[in-house]
């Protein structure tokens, strides 16, 4: 069977996009302030750390503004955890379509990614406007955000594919993965700077591909620096290696999803 989920989807594509516009509705209907909430989730995270790190703690954070350096890791963090927290119950918490009749069943984890990078896009353009307000200037070296924002989705779906099929075997894995999510966290440089931690950790930290991705994404909007290309090739192919592994397991073993669930 193809692995590319492109071509697997291609004939489900309405069906998806029912489930990512039911999940935007399940999400922000009779809220008060509707898509406003994408923005004050990064927004709150971002003014707390800036507060207990860069008030209370006084900590030096290279020389950034706290509010940029801080938001610049918040943003893609709250866009894994939110999409991988989704993930993990989506099959299981969808028992009566599995198990009644077929379509791919990573449309629903897909649904959780789409709708959590839409809420990723919005604060972005949050984002943009504090490096306005910083008089950060615009370089072509952004446009390296493009490859990154791949990275960043291909990587997120692969672990939302993992934990979902897992969770279908394995109901505790809902409890593993707060766990793993609290390890991540801290595993990856959204409260510090991978430049100050030593070298012996650093190479453990890179494998970890969301340090690779915060890292970069301060580098080429805050710095105005271009990515290290051999480092790009190497991450870019460990993600690939890993989506297509967890893909291919995926569609071989989710015909038996409706049998176990």
């Amino acid at each position: 069977m193809d692995s590319s989920v492109f071509k697997r989807l291609y004939a489900y594509k309405d069906l998806l996009l029912v489930f990512i516009w039911r999940e935007f509705l399940i999400r922000y209907k009779q809220t008060a302030i509707g898509v406003i909430w994408a923005i004050l989730q990064p927004v709150s995270l971002m003014l707390l750390f800036t507060f207990i790190f860069g008030v209370v703690l006084q900590t030096t954070q290279k020389n950034y503004p706290y509010t940029l350096f801080y938001f610049a890791g918040v943003l893609p963090w709250t866009f894994f955890s939110g999409a991988t927290n989704f993930a993990v119950t989506s099959l299981s918490g969808n028992f009566n379509l599995v198990t009644k009749i077929y379509f791919p069943r990573e449309i629903i984890p897909l649904s959780g990614v789409a709708i959590n990078f839409i809420d990723y896009l919005i604060g972005l353009a949050v984002y943009f406007l504090f490096l306005l307000f910083y008089s950060v200037p615009l370089t072509w070296n952004f446009l390296w955000l493009i490859p990154l924002l791949i990275m960043m989705v291909l990587y997120t779906t692969s672990v939302s594919l993992l934990l979902a099929a897992l969770n279908v075997y394995y109901r505790d894995v809902k409890l593993a993965s707060t766990f793993l999510l609290q390890f991540l966290f801290f595993a990856t440089p959204v409260i510090y700077s991978i430049d100050a931690v030593d070298n012996r950790w650093k190479m453990l930290l890179f494998l970890n591909p969301l340090t690779f991705i915060v890292e970069n994404m301060r580098r080429v909007t805050i710095e105005g620096r271009g990515i290290v290309l051999w480092q790009l090739a190497a991450e870019l192919a460990g993600i690939l290696i890993f989506y297509f592994v967890i893909y291919r397991i995926f569609i071989r073993i989710e015909r038996a999803f409706a049998d176990v669930i």
